[in-house]
């Protein structure tokens, strides 16, 4: 079977390359990006000769449509996007990259002529609200939806495009909403910042969160994984999970890391605001239809992620452009 993957130079997507890989298979990578910087860090500087490579925009109906033809596409596993920020700048560039580019996905996949088995894309945790919209306790799947980001609203309206080519198309898809990713890789976006305190331990630089409270903290492999074993599923209709990681505070993340990472003791700080997303997920339902799938203890996490910013720093690979 063969699984295209949108936005394959990204973080989450170079994780579900790489697990394609290491399962035998040769996944089409696409990408508008010009340079696999990410894609040959995390799954190997050979990864060029194992994939295909396929650049493209996602905005591009018409490509890919294309992509899905030529390559006798079975699976899309779609994560092409913008985040938070760049969302915000340019709302409209931003609507047509994550909403017009998810509707070309499942029209691809309708144009497909039912080859397209399943697609499976990145909802996000985005689409509920903050905290105090909601009742104590983990947010179930089906908690009311209050997006306070373009990004969120743009994730409301790619889980009812995917019901609605389900009811009128018969398209199967699984979403999955993480809330914040971190690890090898994850260097955009608002919730990017734990990792980025990482990279900025290694480098013995000093580093402010710029955000502080709670939030549901998920290892990106375990990203993948969920990716992964969705593409894998026989289930019908339109699904989305909820991916729950490690309910943790702020401080407590610094003070992994400095435990993991001593030199960096006294270097990261973190604000006091809140993001106005929830602070823990219930991923009851994913655990039934696809799991059961335990997460990466934070310690485990934060450790393999200093080990691998080591390693690059060593090879004089480590890439530090987003710390500024």
């Amino acid at each position: 079977m063969t699984t295209l993957v949108t936005g394959a130079f990204g973080c989450i997507g170079s994780w579900v390359v790489r697990s394609l890989l290491a399962e035998g298979e040769r996944p089409v990578a696409f990408d508008v990006g010009e340079d696999p910087w990410r894609l040959r860090m995390i799954a190997g500087d050979d990864v060029t000769e194992r994939v295909t490579l396929v650049r493209g925009d996602i905005a591009d109906r018409d490509a890919v449509v294309g992509v899905v033809q030529a390559h006798d596409v079975r699976c899309i596993i779609h994560l092409a996007a913008w985040q938070v920020p760049h969302c915000r700048q340019d709302p409209s560039r931003g609507a047509l990259i994550n909403v017009v580019g998810t509707a070309n996905v499942f029209e691809a996949a309708r144009a497909a002529g039912g080859r397209v088995e399943r697609v499976v894309y990145a909802s996000s945790a985005a689409v509920f609200g903050p905290p105090g919209l909601y009742p104590p306790g983990p947010l179930r799947d089906d908690a009311p939806h209050h997006p306070t980001t373009h990004y969120g609203v743009y994730k409301v309206a790619n889980e009812t495009t995917a019901r609605v080519y389900w009811e009128e198309h018969r398209i199967r898809s699984s979403g999955v909403r993480p809330l914040s990713v971190y690890g090898p890789g994850r260097d955009v976006g608002v919730t990017a910042t734990p990792t980025l305190a990482m990279k900025a331990a290694v480098l013995g630089r000093p580093f402010e969160l710029r955000w502080g409270g709670s939030t549901d903290l998920i290892y990106v492999e375990d990203v993948a994984r969920a990716l992964l074993r969705a593409s894998r599923a026989t289930l019908d209709r339109a699904r989305v999970y909820n991916l729950h990681g490690s309910t943790v505070a702020l401080a407590d993340v610094v003070r992994v890391i400095e435990t993991a990472w001593p030199a960096a003791k006294g270097l990261i700080a973190h604000v006091d605001e809140p993001m106005p997303f929830a602070t823990a997920l219930d991923d009851t339902r994913y655990q039934r239809d696809l799991g059961p799938a335990q997460p990466t203890a934070l310690v485990d996490g934060v450790r393999r992620t200093l080990d691998e910013f080591a390693r690059l720093q060593k090879d004089g690979r480590l890439d530090a452009r987003e710390l500024g």
